[in-house]
């Protein structure tokens, strides 16, 4: 959820694209970068905490997510005070609650918004700072970290906040990951055989979900690369990296349906062999576009569904089901072109009625995607939705994941809230034909049918 982070599967393993991204930009500008996974390398805290320390670097940037806050504050002021060198966390749980991180860590900088080139104008203004101490040079007229955009930091006894910066909007000038820092064999999905990596095709999204995390790191506002850009990332992925597996980390990546045309026309020109996946809404496909993506390797589509009833969806959801027989026939061209279907949906918005959500399970049934999820409504700090609930007041991060069930439904408690989903689950795939589809992969089988029996474990 925008980098929220959420409870997933736990052979779901994406690479830290946006440390990646950062690195690249630092690189670019004549830095040397290192990278460390504790979660690819199952080093856990002690363990990210030594490879940090060992790496000796000017400045260690983390990213973060709600769900492992107190682990990522605790991590940041273990290597600040082990190696006395700055350290900035970023990521969109941050960039909401700066105030918050000074108070409970002894982190140095907050990174604000997207971090590429905030995390590269604050090396440079530290790196200035120092090349000043050495050579004795007259001190800076100014701080040099008020010029540095998008950032928060320590003061005095102050917190200082540079204006925000504004969104990137030359896509295409960005650099690509700095993958060759990672261990990119580590990296996995459920479904596909093989390394996999993530790709970043646009930012932004106009829908503003009440629910969603992606538009307060990225914005309201679509930004899109071009096709050939995006295509020769690919070709980077493939040729350089030997990964031939691809998720789209796009909030919409059909949104414009005729760059999406243009880059499945480009992967078959160039004869890129690559599976991919996106995540979209029903809105933004139609049959022709589905049969251009499936020959150019598309294998996985995930579909914001949400909710079935158009008031919640005109309320929370964006409003982005055009009708359920159009979502019907997006489904169906799916199958037919042998594109596996995951549907999002939703149980326990505010207001939400037992009828309500029987209409969303109903349509669930009705289009009987290869997977679904059926999530508890989550309010991350920010948001539309966490303003409406809570205002200002504080939440326990760790319950953000998605499964546990915040009291925000005054039709249904929480315990309802999550009896329906249980029964959603049951209803979806106890069907005599689901049973006989999912016993023809039986691994997955046992995955869905632990991740069930742990749906509202503490996490």
């Amino acid at each position: 959820m925008g980098g929220f982070g959420m409870a997933v599967n736990p052979n779901l393993l994406y690479p830290p694209i946006e440390l990646a991204h950062v690195a690249a930009v630092v690189e670019q500008d004549g830095c040397a970068a290192s990278m460390f996974d504790s979660d690819a390398e199952g080093a856990g805290l002690e363990g990210a905490r030594d490879a940090a320390v060992a790496a000796k670097a000017d400045l260690y940037v983390f990213d973060s997510s709600s769900t492992t806050f107190d682990l990522d504050l605790k991590l940041a002021t273990d290597v600040r005070d082990a190696t006395g060198k700055p350290v900035a966390l970023l990521g969109s749980q941050v960039t909401n609650t700066p105030e918050e991180v000074f108070t409970r860590s002894k982190v140095d900088f907050v990174v604000r918004g997207e971090p590429e080139f905030t995390v590269r104008d604050l090396a440079r203004a530290l790196r200035g700072a120092a090349m000043n101490t050495t050579t004795n040079a007259a001190p800076f007229a100014s701080n040099p970290l008020e010029g540095v955009l998008g950032i928060s930091y320590r003061n005095g006894r102050e917190i200082a906040h540079t204006p925000d910066r504004e969104k990137i909007e030359a896509l295409d000038s960005l650099p690509f990951p700095s993958r060759h820092l990672l261990k990119n064999d580590r990296y996995q999905i459920p479904g596909m055989d093989g390394p996999v990596t993530t790709v970043k095709s646009s930012r932004g999204c106009p829908l503003d979900c009440a629910f969603c995390g992606y538009t307060l790191s990225q914005g309201l506002r679509f930004r899109l690369r071009g096709a050939p850009n995006v295509v020769d990332e690919l070709e980077e992925i493939v040729n350089k990296h030997g990964i031939r597996n691809v998720v789209f980390r796009d909030p919409i990546f059909s949104m414009r349906k005729d760059r999406v045309a243009e880059i499945c026309d480009l992967i078959v020109q160039k004869n890129l062999k690559v599976r991919w996946q996106c995540e979209t809404a029903v809105m933004w496909l139609d049959r022709p576009l589905l049969q251009k993506m499936a020959a150019a390797g598309c294998v996985h589509v995930s579909l914001g569904v949400e909710s079935a009833d158009p008031d919640i969806q005109k309320k929370y959801c964006g409003n982005k089901l055009k009708n359920h027989d159009h979502a019907q026939k997006v489904f169906d061209a799916c199958r037919e072109f042998k594109i596996e279907t995951r549907a999002f949906c939703m149980i326990g918005f505010p207001g939400e009625t037992n009828t309500q959500v029987e209409s969303t399970i109903s349509l669930a049934l009705r289009l009987d995607p290869d997977q679904v999820q059926f999530c508890t409504v989550t309010p991350y700090p920010g948001t539309p939705l966490y303003r409406e609930i809570y205002g200002n007041a504080p939440i326990e991060y760790s319950k953000l994941t998605g499964h546990f069930v915040n009291h925000i439904n005054k039709e249904m408690s929480p315990g309802e809230v999550e009896t329906k989903i249980k029964e959603a689950y049951r209803r979806f795939y106890l069907r005599p034909h689901r049973v006989a589809r999912e016993m023809k992969h039986p691994l997955r089988l046992a995955n869905k049918v632990a991740r069930y029996f742990t749906l509202f474990n503490a996490r």
